[in-house]
């Protein structure tokens, strides 16, 4: 391999020849809260997050490993590599057949002498740097400056003064985001090799450089993704979620710093149980809903009784109208003494009577607005418990400095706004899951432990509501670590339950999951 240090001259050139060469808790009355397992982890897909450096070893040794084989400089490897999209096998099956027409094709320049044979295996490498002299007298042909600091020429013989070279590819990094790009030269398809852009830029758009080309990899590997967090840096592979097998899986992952995101679609969170193609189209409607009357309906309510406007303030569907005391469900508008929790179930779309004035598009419209509207809700009420569960939380720390209460009794509170919070995100993708299900048994099935599940998260939420009082707090924690319990093992009969119809490709839909 030719050696990349610096020469120690002004003027840098390249010649295309080429040579040989959980808290713990230690009160009895604390029940343990059981994390997933048995039938339901096998649900999980096998993956593995990839720091920077070691996502970047990949890219390396794909290199070197081509390197070793074609015999070139790991450099211009690379942009063979990018060339063939990161297809190894592809770039050595064409290599070896004619190395010089790879060559051509990538921009690499045309040999010349005995250095047009490249049999294979050619065991010579394209040498990127090697001393030159500057010469007597230079006209850089972008700023005509005939007396410049230092001039820079490529491998393909064509020299630009550094300054203007800077310029430029420090432009096609930062400001175009590209990794391959070519020389300055009209109609020159040379790349501008990795070794060259370090000598020519400062330090972080090198490192801007590096990144491109990781991205770059990531692309062309369907089996690799970036975590789709804000300022995550770490990259997630698995080989189990392709494409065919999106209609039957819901492939959830977590990188290292602990974020869920659907490998399948790339959605920054657990979008479980509802399929990915049906996201997509869900999120796309909701989008072009959002700002109309329909949106404005989703997120307020008329009383019942005094028709006055009200905004949820808590996550509990459980509204006391301030202007008339008339209590009712958030979700169904009934009155609440008739409909508790128990005696009557809101979660499921019950077809309207049929009506000759109604036409297909308006009951569409409300069955739409329906799902919706449960989807929403969900996603504002885990918004306002965890406002709640702040609140609350600095009087126990108040509490926890005043009195005997340890600090793992005091986060009994958090425990449960977390779990609340995961059984909400699940329970609004199963509104929307709930949409496109076609009516019959399964669906019947499908709505009765989603009942379930938001009847014990509504328990939970209520519990949050309750006051906080020094004298009643041991008892509110037992209470909210017992229907915490409940609600984890309710959650998880929901994800196995629809996990293990989708495996078995049971469930009917309204339209392709194609």
């Amino acid at each position: 391999m030719s050696d990349f240090s610096d020469a120690g001259s002004d003027y840098y050139d390249s010649d295309d020849s080429r040579i040989d060469g959980t808290n713990d808790s230690d009160f009895d009355d604390e029940p343990m809260i059981p994390q997933s397992k048995g039938k339901a982890k096998s649900r999980d897909v096998e993956h593995k997050s990839l720091s920077v450096a070691q996502l970047q070893e990949l890219v390396d040794n794909d290199i070197n490993s081509v390197a070793s084989i074609i015999g070139l400089e790991t450099p211009i490897v690379s942009i063979l590599l990018r060339h063939f999209n990161w297809n190894n096998d592809r770039l050595i099956e064409k290599f070896l057949e004619s190395a010089d027409r790879v060559l051509q094709d990538s921009g690499e320049p045309a040999s010349t002498g005995d250095d047009m044979d490249m049999s294979p295996p050619p065991a010579k490498r394209v040498r990127l740097e090697s001393p030159f002299p500057p010469p007597s007298e230079f006209l850089c042909p972008v700023c005509c400056d005939d007396s410049p600091p230092t001039v820079f020429r490529l491998r393909c013989k064509h020299s630009f003064c550094k300054p203007c070279w800077q310029f430029y590819v420090t432009s096609k990094i930062k400001d175009e985001g590209q990794c391959t790009f070519a020389c300055m030269h009209d109609d020159c398809s040379t790349i501008v090799d990795g070794p060259s852009i370090s000598k020519l830029v400062e330090p972080s758009v090198n490192e801007r450089y590096q990144e491109l080309i990781r991205q770059s990899y990531v692309g062309a590997h369907p089996q690799l993704r970036f975590c789709p967090h804000p300022a995550c840096t770490e990259t997630v592979s698995c080989s189990s979620a392709n494409k065919s097998s999106l209609a039957t899986i819901v492939p959830t992952v977590r990188c290292a710093s602990a974020h869920a995101f659907c490998f399948g679609c790339g959605f920054d969170s657990d979008h479980r149980p509802i399929i990915c193609k049906f996201v997509k189209t869900w999120l796309k409607n909701a989008r072009e809903d959002a700002g109309t009357a329909q949106w404005i309906k989703a997120n307020t309510r008329t009383c019942p009784k005094c028709e006055n406007n009200i905004e949820k303030n808590g996550g509990c569907n459980r509204i006391l109208c301030r202007h008339c005391n008339h209590q009712f469900c958030w979700l169904c508008m009934k009155n609440w003494d008739v409909h508790g929790y128990n005696n009557e179930v809101c979660n499921a779309w019950k077809e309207p009577e049929p009506d000759a004035l109604k036409t297909a598009a308006k009951q569409s419209l409300e069955k739409w607005l329906f799902y919706f509207d449960r989807f929403n809700n969900h996603e504002i009420s885990a918004r306002l418990d965890e406002e709640l569960c702040s609140r609350t939380e600095e009087k126990m720390v108040e509490w926890q400095e005043t009195s005997k209460m340890s600090w793992i009794e005091s986060t009994f509170m958090r425990d449960a706004v977390d779990e609340l919070t995961r059984c909400r995100l699940t329970l609004k993708w199963t509104y929307a899951m709930a949409y496109f299900l076609a009516p019959g048994n399964d669906k019947e099935i499908f709505e009765a432990i989603q009942a379930d599940l938001e009847k014990a998260v509504e328990d939970l939420s209520q519990l949050l509501e309750e006051p906080v009082e020094a004298d009643s707090v041991k008892s509110l924690r037992q209470r909210m670590l017992d229907k915490t319990v409940y609600v984890r093992g309710r959650h998880e009969v929901v994800l196995q339950d629809t996990a293990d119809r989708l495996e078995q490709n049971r469930w009917e839909w309204n339209e392709s999951s194609e």
